[in-house]
Parts: structure tokens; sequence; C-alpha cells
């Protein structure tokens, strides 16, 4: 029998997974086992990439497609659990012929419990659901466990971007990064509501803007005294 925990899981899931096209769905078929956790453990012996870097929650892709473009030597991983998102996501990825992008379909907590460490260059969590009701920030992905398997996979030196527009979530990642011993990489507190980085704008950082809401952009990294 399924515990409390799992079909809340498998309720949000089915929640945010709208009807697929056939083209999408098709193309998601043909791909669900390379999408598969197992599948996951590969990326440990591909070791002919400059770096590897994960996203976590790429929802529609606009960044993680842009980025693979735009960087060929790289290996760009993504974690998602919206369908729709990486069924569209393989369908731009065959048309523009990229081969440096790897895709994983479920719950970003399962994928990371298994993954390798020192694996990924870099991590990115952009603008993750905020679950704004206390009831519910159970459900919010920014959790001391998840952070410290985050840590665990990044290579030392390695960084973890996390952007938000909600206050609410900064102030609470701010202290869950930090209480894992990660380096907050700004010279000033304000340093957080300006976006430096590489990294094209995404949908919701578009949206957040077009609400008149000012995001927070925090770069932490890992530093390991050998």
């Amino acid at each position: 029998m399924n515990s409390f925990r799992e079909k809340i899981d498998n309720k949000i899931f089915n929640s945010r997974n709208r009807s697929l096209t056939y083209n999408q769905k098709s193309i998601f078929e043909s791909y669900k086992k390379k999408l598969s956790i197992e599948s996951f453990l590969n990326i440990r012996n591909m070791n002919n990439y400059k770096e590897k870097i994960l996203e976590i929650g790429f929802g529609t892709g606009k960044t993680i497609l842009e980025s693979a473009k735009s960087n060929p030597e790289s290996l760009y991983i993504g974690i998602e659990y919206y369908k729709k998102g990486i069924a569209q996501l393989l369908v731009d990825i065959k048309k523009n012929n990229l081969k440096n992008i790897r895709l994983f379909y479920g719950n970003a907590e399962n994928f990371i419990k298994i993954s390798e460490k020192d694996l990924f260059d870099e991590i990115l969590i952009m603008f993750p659901d905020p679950w704004p009701k206390k009831k519910h920030w159970k459900r919010r992905f920014i959790q001391k466990g998840n952070i410290r398997n985050l840590k665990r996979a990044l290579k030392n030196r390695g960084k973890i971007y996390f952007f938000t527009d909600d206050q609410n979530l900064a102030i609470w990642g701010l202290r869950t990064f930090l209480e894992e011993d990660l380096i907050w990489a700004a010279k000033k507190p304000s340093d957080c509501k300006i976006n430096t980085f590489r990294y094209s704008e995404s949908k919701y950082e578009k949206k957040a803007k077009k609400e008149k809401k000012k995001p927070y952009y925090f770069e932490f990294n890992k530093i390991e005294m050998n």
C-alpha cells in the first residue's frame, strides 16, 4: 500500500500533468526508458564534456535549451515532473539536433538521493514552487536533506544557483543553504536583487517581472579544504 507521502506526491504530479499533443505523447513514450532513474546513473560515465550542469525543475526548458545551444562542450541534465514540459523540450532537442542534453522524469528528490558524489559542476534551482501556505512548506524542494544531497553531488568549488520571486522562500532558502555550510557568493546582502548570471531569462522570471515582483538571485559555493 502506498504511504501517505506517496499519495500526496502522486496527487501533485497528476494535477500538473496536462494532456499531451499527439507528437508530444509519441516522443515522450519513445524516450521513456532514457528518462528513467536507472538511466540517470549513466551520467557518471559521460566524461567527454567540459562540465556537467544540472537543472532541477526546468519547466518549459527555455533556459536549458538555450544554454545547450550556446555551449555544446557542456552537458546539461534536467529533472522535471511536468510531463508536458519534458515532451516539448524533447521535440525542441530533436529539432535542433542537440546531443548535450539529458532529461529525466520524476521527483528530483529520488534522483539526487542516488547521485554520485562530486558529479556536477553547477546546479540550478530556478523559481521553484514556493508553496506559500505554511501548512505546505514541507512540500518545498528546498529542505535540509535535499540540500545536503545536492552538496554531496556537487564538485568541490562547484556552484548552486537558486532564484525565486517569493520573499519568504528567499529567506527560507538562504538560511537552509547556509546551515549546510555552503558559501553565499555575495559582497553585500543587496547583491541578491541583481541578476549577474549567464543563464537566460526563464518564463517564470519574465512572469514575475510582469507582475512587478522583484526576484532574488543567489549563488552558493561548495568550498572544502583537502
